[in-house]
């Protein structure tokens, strides 16, 4: 089985091999996580700031700045969005 250290490891060197600078690393994988934790929190930002362990209003501000909308993680949203009620 490989581990977490393992495959972090795997997935540096081929971010670093692609000219991903750490500024976009970051915003990307903290973009992923909140999006993965609001999902699982069925868009409940208490929840999901309880699960991320940050301030609700910090998690608030980080989605707005890194333009996650509820599409993002909310299935029937996006759904929705897909196909209009016309």
């Amino acid at each position: 089985m490989v581990s977490i250290d393992d495959r972090l490891n795997a997935i540096i060197r081929e971010l670093i091999g692609n000219g991903i600078t750490l500024e976009q690393a970051v915003e990307a994988f903290e973009g992923k996580y909140i999006v993965a934790a609001m999902s699982d929190a069925r868009g409940n930002v208490t929840q999901a700031s309880k699960r991320l362990g940050v301030h609700r209003n910090t998690l608030r501000n980080k989605v707005s700045t890194l333009g996650i909308h509820s599409e993002d993680y909310d299935r029937r949203r996006a759904q929705r969005r897909k196909d209009p009620v016309t």
